[in-house]
Order: structure tokens, then sequence, then C-alpha cells
């Protein structure tokens, strides 16, 4: 039995975490969770998986404070290990409000939602931080404020999403930036850019693209963005970016909010709106290929779930090549035998989760690799999961939205 999904769960003042458990390359998995793993975590507390630099597969806990001077140390735990006892505990100044990590050679990439930062973390030295990274000034606006969503590695390049946010809260976006850095060591060097999507959140590497979903602008009552879309950074084999949006075929409808893709080629892609009042989510899970998801007069994909549900947090995962299929669906974790076909789920509530009954709004969640699968791409092998923080900070605005449309409503 192995811990294979790790997720947090609050009642947005406090946490803990826990695992869904079960046997790697199944179709199922355990029908109890493994509860409270991790207690007496903040209100904001979220889990990442990574690589370390011997191929290990690692779990980091961040803690965020709402302050980009008064941090929380970060928890590196070994998942299949007992998880209120670290591998480290350290504080990284460059992140505050962490959304994704990736990892190369000795050194672990972070970047977070506030500072526009990527800390730079040398894994054989405690985890301690190296070097920051700041968004490059050669980019920076006056009045825009940018954001670090998403990280991937491919050959000796990092590459970081950062949302464009014009002004404070979240109503107004600019195009969002695809940035590639040159390593070497623990320095990173800017390389080039290309803009991607309004509000872009996700980053799903596979083989030499990037697949990014972009919102379009803030969470909608009632419809969708004009400007939502998938946006598909494509890197040369000399390491130059190039940037285009998927052509939908008909039918397609909502905001774009994950996609996720199989080592065999199949993606999957999750889209909806919440309702005029934020009661509800409304939306699809589409299937369709690679090819045809980046042709440019694509056939229909293939509608395998339509929802109409309560909850704030939406997250879909797909396991190596098309066994088993997760679905974050707002509260509950579903867990489907077949990507392909998803069929009955096993199904996993607030109640299953958590061991206190006040914890009932999920704040984060993460696939756990299996150990030396570093590689991506290869077929029928487990590889790193995709930060889901961003479906996270999505989350919590559209608590936020739902509890403003009912204040005005007495």
């Amino acid at each position: 039995m192995a811990n294979l999904f790790a997720y947090t769960i609050s009642d947005y003042s406090n946490s803990e975490a826990g695992a869904i458990t079960g046997t790697r390359g199944a179709t199922t998995v355990d029908a109890t969770a493994s509860k409270a793993k991790i207690t007496d975590l903040n209100g904001d507390a979220a889990c990442f998986n990574f690589f370390d630099n011997n191929s290990a597969s690692k779990l980091v806990f961040r803690q965020y404070t709402y302050s980009d001077t008064d941090l929380k140390a970060n928890q590196i735990i070994a998942p299949q290990g007992d998880w209120t006892s670290p591998v480290a505990s350290k504080i990284w100044n460059a992140v505050a409000n962490m959304h994704a990590v990736a990892s190369h050679g000795n050194y672990l990439y972070a970047t977070g939602y506030d500072l526009a930062q990527i800390a730079v973390v040398n894994m054989t030295s405690s985890y301690t931080q190296a070097a920051t990274v700041n968004f490059p000034s050669a980019l920076a606006e006056t009045g825009h404020v940018y954001h670090g969503e998403g990280l991937a590695v491919l050959g000796e390049y990092l590459y970081v999403l950062f949302s464009d946010n014009i002004g404070t809260g979240y109503a107004t976006y600019d195009n969002s930036y695809v940035v590639q850095y040159a390593i070497s060591g623990s320095t990173l060097t800017y390389a080039s850019y290309v803009r991607a999507g309004k509000n872009a959140f996700t980053l799903e590497l596979h083989g030499s693209k990037m697949y990014i979903c972009a919102l379009g602008g803030m969470q909608n009552a009632g419809n969708a963005n004009a400007d939502t879309c998938i946006s598909i950074v494509t890197v040369s084999r000399r390491n130059v970016m190039s940037v285009a949006s998927a052509v939908l075929p008909t039918g397609v409808t909502g905001d774009f909010r994950d996609i996720t893709i199989t080592d065999d080629g199949n993606a999957y892609i999750f889209s909806g709106y919440y309702s005029s009042d934020y009661s509800s989510f409304i939306g699809h899970i589409y299937g369709t290929t690679i090819t045809n998801l980046n042709a440019t007069t694509p056939s229909a994909w293939t509608t395998l779930k339509t929802i109409s549900d309560a909850g704030y947090f939406w997250y879909i995962y797909t396991e190596g090549t098309s066994n088993r299929f997760w679905f974050v669906k707002g509260n509950v974790i579903e867990v489907y035998p077949a990507s392909s076909t998803l069929g009955t789920p096993q199904s996993f509530d607030s109640t299953a989760l958590a061991s206190n009954t006040n914890y009932t709004n999920i704040n984060a969640a993460c696939f756990i690799a299996a150990d030396a699968t570093a590689t991506r791409g290869a077929a029928g092998v487990s590889h790193s999961a995709k930060s889901c923080v961003g479906q996270a900070r999505l989350a919590r605005e559209a608590h936020e939205l739902a509890e403003k449309c009912k204040k005005a409503k007495k």
C-alpha cells in the first residue's frame, strides 16, 4: 500500500493533511483515506510533489500567512514515511505564497503568487535557499502586478508561468507570461518570453509543449469569459518558444480550468463557470488526443462528464496512460478506474477525508509520483504531478464572491 494522493482540508482558519492510499497501476484505491497525517496546520496549507536530486519522490507543505515577511517554514516530507517528521524545515524568503515547484539536478525551484520571484533551493544543503530570481525588469509595466503560477523544466531551461494582474484585486488581467531561464548550477539567466492567455494558472508539460489553461479574466457568475483559452507553448530544438491558442471544436463551452495529459497522448480538459449566485459550478470534462488538440481544424471532443455541483475546488489528473483518473469535485475527491471512459468512481467526501468535522473545504491536492520516475513522457510510468494551487486561489476567490452574493440578498 502506498500514499498515492495528498490533500489538505480546511475550515479556512485551520487545516490538516491526509492521503488516499492504494496500489500503483491498479484501477481502484483503498476504501478508507488516511486522515490527519499532519494536524494543526494553518488555514491555507498546500502540498506539492517533486523529485529530489536522487530521483526520490518528495512532498513539500507550505502554510501561507498572508504576509511576505511573517513566513512559516516549508516542510520537506518523504511521502511514504512519517509526515510528522520532516526531512527538512526551511523558510524561503523569495516565496511567501507558494504556487508551484520543479526540480533539476541538485536544485529545487519554487515560485509564489505574492512576490513574482523564484527561490533557487539547494537540495544538497538541507534545502537552503541559494538564490532569488525576480520577474524580469525589462518586461515589467507600471501598474501591473505579476504572480508566479507554474513551473516546468525542459532540458537545461526553466519555464515560469506568471499571470499579469492590472491593479489590485482580481478584476482586470493582461496576457500572462511564460518566461524562459537558462539553468547553470544555482544561476538562472533570463533568456526569452512569450505571452499566454489572461489569468493563466495551470502549466502542463508534455513532450516539447506546455499546455496552459487561462480563464480569460476573473471568474464569472452565469457565463464564461470571451477570452478564455488553452495556450500552447512550443519549444523548438534551438530552445526558441512560440505560442498559439488551441482551436476549439463546436460545442465546447466554459472557462478552461484544468488539463491533464496521459503519457500515450490523450488529453482531458475541464471547463465551466459558476451559476449566477455561485451556488453551483456548471462544467464538463472533455476527452481528445494531443494531435487533435493541436490541429488547426479539430474534430469534436468527447464529452465524458457533465456536472452541476456545489463547491469551489476543481482539479483533474490522470495517471501514466489510461488507468486511474482523479477529479477533485468541489469538496469531494472522486477516483475513476479509467480516464478513457471514467465509469463509476470511488468517492471521498469531507467526512471521509477529515478527522475534524469542521474541515469541509479542500484547499490543495496533488498526486504523489513513485520514486525514480523523473523522466517525463515515457509510456506507462508515473511522473511528478503538476501543482494545483492556482485552483486553490480560485476556490478562495469563489468562496468570497459567494459570501458577497449571500449578503447582497439579505
